[in-house]
C-alpha cells in the first residue's frame, strides 16, 4: 500500500539569523552571524546584516549557536536493495552480492516503492537532500515508475538511472524500448523541478559490443546521461587496470559519462578519464570493505571531476557523510600522504562538485544568492564540536550525522529539531523490518532463501607503498 496523499510540507519563506554559513560558494567563503533569506524555494540573500523587520509570513529561525551548509550530494546510491539490511551479514552466503541475487527477483511493487522511501528518509536525517538512484533492477516499466514516485513522494531532489534488471545475462538487452518512452511518462510539470533521468549501463566488460553499443547509442540518441560500474576484477591479474583506455578508444567516455568507483584504474585510466572530461564517484566505505583504496589523490591530480556516494545500505552501511569524510582524510593520509584531500576540499566533494557530476551546479551544492534552498543545520555547541576552530575541519574530524538539527531541500523543510517531518518517511522507517521480513518469506517460500554463495573472495587492491615517519609529539 502507498500513501494515500501527499503530505510533503509546503515550502516556505524563511529566513536564518545569527548562522555561521560555509557557504561553499568561492565568493562568499564563510559568513560568520549571516542572515540567509529564502523566498518562494530560492536562496534570496546571504549577509552579514541582521534584517530589520521579517516580511509577513516568513518563518525566523534563530541560526545561534549553529552552522549552516549546503545540504549533500550523493552520487551513486542503489534505492531498491535497501530493504536487505540485516538479511546480508558475515555468514556463509549471506554476502551481499548473494543476498541481493536471492532477492532481487522478489520485490514486488510495494518493496521497490518502499525501499526507496526508507532509504531516502534515512538520506534526510543525513543532511543529503539530492540523491542519484542508480537502479539496476528495472524488471518492469512500472518498476521504474514507483521509484520516480517514491523521490517526488520524498521530496529529495535527485536522478532516476534507468538500468537493466538485476543479474540479466550478459546477451539480454535492457529494454530500451521502454527507456524511449520512461520519459514521456513523467513531463516536467509532474517533477516540480527535482528529478531528471539518466541510464545505467553494463558497458563493454559485462555484455557483448552490438549490445553495449546499442544501449550506449540510444541513450546518447535520446540525451540520456550514462553511468557505468567499473568495480569488481575477479582475476588478480585484472587488478592493475579498469580498462578505461579502451573505452576512450571505443569513444565511450566523455561529460556526459560518470564512472562508478574505479578503484583499479591505472595510470593510463586515469589519464583517459582526465582527457574526456569523464567524472568520477567513488563509494569510500563500500569499495574499503570489498574491492580497495579508492584512488582520491591520483584522480584529483590529473583533474578527474570526482564526487561521493553511499552505494547501498545492504552491504550494510549508512549514509554518514561526515564519517565517510573522515574516513577519506584518515586513508588518504596513511596511503599517500598527500595533502590534496584537505577537510575544505572534501566537503566540496559532497556538495558543490556532487552538483557538478549530476548538472545541477547552477542549482543546488553551495549557499549563494539565485540557487534553491538546499541548506542543513548543524548544531555546532555539541561537545565534539568544542572548542570551536575552523568549522570546515571541525566538521569533517569531528561531525556527527546526529548533530543535524534542520535540513531543508528546496525551500521544504524535511527534518526539523532532529526529526523527519513527513509522517510517510516515519513510516517507511517503522515498517523497514516487517517488509524485509515478508520479502524473505516470499524467496524462501520459492526455496530462493537462505542464499547461496555465488562469488569468490575478492583481491584487493594492493596500497601503494608508503614511508613510515616518526612523529615526535
Amino acid at each position: 500500500m502507498f500513501p494515500e496523499s501527499e503530505d510533503l510540507p509546503e515550502r516556505k519563506d524563511l529566513i536564518l539569523t545569527g548562522v555561521n554559513a560555509v557557504t561553499m560558494d568561492p565568493e562568499l567563503g564563510d559568513v560568520e552571524h549571516a542572515t540567509v533569506t529564502v523566498t518562494d524555494g530560492v536562496i534570496a540573500s546571504v549577509t552579514a546584516d541582521s534584517p530589520a523587520t521579517a516580511p509577513p509570513g516568513a518563518t525566523v529561525i534563530d541560526g545561534s549557536g549553529l552552522l549552516a551548509l549546503p545540504s549533500f550530494i550523493d552520487t551513486h546510491w542503489h534505492l531498491w536493495n535497501s530493504l536487505l539490511r540485516g538479511a546480508v551479514s558475515d555468514a556463509p552466503g549471506r554476502d551481499y552480492f548473494s543476498v541481493k541475487r536471492a532477492l532481487g527477483p522478489y520485490h514486488d511493487l510495494e518493496d521497490f516503492y518502499w525501499a526507496a522511501r526508507f532509504a531516502l528518509a534515512e538520506a534526510v536525517t543525513a543532511g543529503i537532500s539530492t540523491v542519484h538512484n542508480w537502479d539496476h533492477n528495472v524488471r518492469s516499466p512500472e518498476d521504474a515508475d514507483v521509484n520516480v514516485r517514491a523521490q517526488l513522494d520524498a521530496g529529495v531532489r535527485g536522478r532516476f538511472s534507468y538500468g537493466p534488471r538485476d543479474s540479466a545475462p550478459a546477451d539480454e538487452s535492457m529494454d530500451l524500448d521502454d527507456l524511449r518512452h520512461f520519459a514521456a511518462r513523467w513531463p516536467a510539470d509532474e517533477l516540480d523541478g527535482l528529478l531528471d533521468f539518466g541510464v545505467a549501463l553494463r558497458g563493454p566488460y559485462r555484455t557483448p559490443s552490438e549490445i553495449c553499443r546499442s544501449e550506449w547509442g540510444t541513450a546518447r540518441e535520446l540525451g540520456l546521461p550514462i553511468t557505468m560500474h567499473c568495480d569488481r576484477c575477479l582475476r588478480e591479474e585484472d587488478c592493475r587496470s579498469c580498462g578505461l583506455t579502451r573505452l576512450a578508444e571505443e569513444d565511450l567516455l566523455g561529460s556526459d559519462v560518470q564512472i562508478v568507483h574505479a578503484v583499479h584504474a591505472s595510470a593510463p585510466d586515469v589519464e583517459a578519464l582526465a582527457a574526456t572530461g569523464t567524472r568520477v564517484s567513488l563509494s569510500p566505505i563500500t569499495e574499503l570493505r570489498t574491492m580497495g583504496f579508492p584512488l582520491f589523490s591520483e584522480l584529483l591530480k590529473a583533474g578527474v571531476p570526482v564526487s561521493l556516494s553511499t552505494d547501498t545500505l545492504a552491504m550494510p552501511t549508512a549514509p554518514d557523510v561526515f564519517t565517510t569524510l573522515r574516513t577519506v582524510e584518515a586513508v588518504e593520509a596513511a596511503r599517500t600522504g598527500a595533502s590534496t584531500v584537505t577537510p575544505r576540499r572534501l566537503l566540496q566533494m559532497a556538495t558543490l562538485d556532487g552538483a557538478h557530476d549530476l548538472g545541477l551546479g547552477d542549482v543546488t551544492g553551495s549557499i549563494a544568492p539565485g540557487k534553491r534552498a538546499d541548506l542543513l543545520l548543524v548544531d555546532a555547541r555539541t561537545s565534539n564540536l568544542l572548542p570551536s576552530g575552523d568549522p570546515a575541519e571541525a566538521l569533517v574530524r569531528q561531525g556527527r550525522a546526529t548533530d543535524i538539527v534542520t535540513v531543508v531541500v528546496d525551500g521544504r523543510v524535511l527534518l526539523e529539531g532532529g526529526r523527519l517531518t513527513q509522517p510517510s518517511a516515519r513510516a517507511a522507517i517503522s515498517g523497514a523490518d516487517d517488509r524485509r521480513d515478508a520479502l524473505v518469506a516470499r524467496a524462501r517460500a520459492d526455496g530462493a532463501w537462505p542464499p547461496k554463495a555465488f562469488l569468490p573472495p575478492l583481491p584487493l587492491r594492493p596500497a601503494a607503498p608508503t614511508t613510515i615517519r616518526t612523529v615526535h609529539r
